[in-house]
């Protein structure tokens, strides 16, 4: 989708803002505050944060409801995400268990058993 496309969509209208923002890089991996083998100074170098861009901004008009709009199907797209996430793990699963069903006659007999108790038990 082309950015005007994507404006007129959302009834979105973009101006030029004098305003500038500086994006910081992300805090270093976190640091154990209680340990006494770290110095100050070491600590410090450790958790600072350092400005890596400064980056000229806009400023955007929309409709309140259009901006829920695109929040909510942001919110979709990552509970769409976590969900293909948790399949992709149970059939990664599902396939180990097969290949253990497989190699092991005797897994395969009791998991047959397991599965009739549960059919009997959904009746």
């Amino acid at each position: 989708m082309k950015e005007e496309d994507f404006f007129r969509k959302f009834d979105m209208h973009m101006i030029k803002s004098g305003r500038k923002l500086r994006r910081l890089d992300r805090l270093r991996p976190p640091v154990n505050a209680w340990d006494m083998t770290i110095s100050d100074s070491a600590m410090y170098q450790r958790t600072a944060i350092q400005a890596i861009e400064e980056v000229d901004c806009v400023e955007v008009l929309m409709p309140r409801d259009r901006l829920q709009h695109i929040i909510d199907y942001i919110k979709y797209s990552e509970d769409q995400v976590e969900r293909a996430q948790t399949d992709r793990q149970l059939m990664a699963r599902y396939e180990r268990d097969r290949v253990v069903r497989l190699n092991n006659p005797a897994v395969e007999k009791a998991y047959q058993k397991y599965v009739m108790l549960l059919e009997l038990a959904r009746k």
